[in-house]
């Protein structure tokens, strides 16, 4: 009996009209205090009337998805937060800081002869320019080395030819990879505007093997363009100081040799005068041979040499007291090229060291400042 009332209550339900039912369901809310509608769930409630068409409530199957863990979050932005810049911190050189590990980036599975980016911040590219088919390109001559942000140093066997002429030079600075520009910093290119060569320089023998070349302007320096070191005290000139050479140039003499496309190094003994002259006495030099005073050697070691197209690249020592670079310095010449026994002949920095300091001071017109204050120890 009782399930037949139930159910006729629910057949009366069914047979009521929509408004009615509506009315009946809004009647389980309480009406407002203020008499003016009834209370219900927030979310039930849109622009003060009640929501009956599901809008903003039901879950729609296709739709943005759910960015909050809790479902009464919403995703909102972040409030825009204006960071204050920090000032660019301005550069202070300081002279032959060799950057070991590179810059930013350490490149590893190379051979123990290639560098790291930027690891010879001194090391300079003397380059040619010259017009092929109508387009300019620059054609690798030399090595060098900055010794201020506007001269370069080179030997004098490589751009003799131009001295006091319109120089057809143009010298590049933090460069590492020739063929790519993959590294963090870039390189600075630079035209040279003029050329001096030592005046007891002789072509025939390379003796008074200087050459500096000044910039159109100077270069920014930084952490991968940064001047090397010189100095003209004898102990420099040390066996037991660790001295490298760096360079692009060819492996190897003849056309077997292959330019190299990453700056390459090379770690060298020095070598006393006397033992280098007796060395070079036994090549075909002979035994009279007699090695200028403008010369210093260097090498020795089978298979370990600077060669062709390294000229004028610095050969540097490290003054362990102070952390620094040194050059004592250039890629001259030799015979052969990695034969043992037979050391590489370099123009000795120091030799030359009062030309480079009395001629380097008349290429800069406007000197803020001592040359010196750039090559010296800190």
């Amino acid at each position: 009996m009782r399930q037949l009332v139930v159910l006729a209550v629910l057949v009366a339900l069914a047979a009521a009209s929509p408004r009615e039912r509506r009315s009946e369901l809004l009647q389980e809310y309480e009406k407002c205090r203020g008499g003016a509608g009834v209370c219900v769930p927030y979310y039930l409630c849109q622009n003060d009337t009640v929501v009956t068409d599901g809008a903003g409530i039901i879950d729609i199957r296709l739709g943005p998805v759910q960015e909050c863990p809790n479902f009464i979050h919403t995703c909102c932005k972040n409030p825009v937060i204006t960071a204050t810049p920090k000032p660019p911190q301005i550069y202070e050189p300081v002279c032959g800081i060799r950057n070991t590990q590179g810059i930013d980036v350490r490149i590893t599975g190379f051979k123990s002869n290639e560098t790291q980016v930027g690891e010879f911040p001194w090391m300079a590219a003397v380059l040619k320019k010259e017009v092929v088919s109508g387009e300019e390109i620059n054609l690798y001559v030399c090595g060098g080395s900055l010794i201020h942000p506007s001269i370069v140093m080179t030997a004098a066997h490589c751009v003799y030819k131009h001295a006091g002429s319109p120089s057809p030079y143009r010298v590049r600075l933090g460069e590492w990879d020739t063929q790519n520009e993959y590294e963090p910093y870039k390189h600075q290119e630079r035209n040279v505007v003029q050329v001096i060569t030592h005046p007891k320089f002789n072509p025939s023998n390379l003796h008074n093997d200087y050459a500096l070349l000044k910039l159109e302007y100077p270069v920014e320096l930084s952490l991968n363009v940064n001047p090397i070191c010189l100095d003209n005290s004898p102990s420099i000139k040390d066996p037991k100081h660790d001295c490298v050479v760096t360079g692009w140039g060819k492996d190897r003499f003849g056309k077997a040799g292959v330019f190299q496309n990453v700056l390459k190094k090379i770690d060298l003994p020095f070598y006393y005068f006397d033992a280098c002259q007796n060395a070079l006495r036994t090549t075909r030099l002979g035994p009279f041979f007699k090695l200028d005073p403008s010369f210093l050697c260097a090498g020795g070691q089978e298979g370990k040499d600077s060669c062709s197209g390294d000229g004028g690249s610095p050969l540097v020592c490290l003054d362990s007291s102070k952390s620094q670079y040194v050059q004592i310095g250039m890629v001259a010449w030799g015979i052969g090229c990695g034969t043992g026994g037979i050391p590489g002949v370099y123009a000795d920095v120091l030799y030359g060291y009062d030309w480079i300091l009395n001629e380097a001071p008349k290429l800069l017109s406007d000197v803020d400042r001592p040359v010196t204050d750039y090559w010296k120890y800190a």
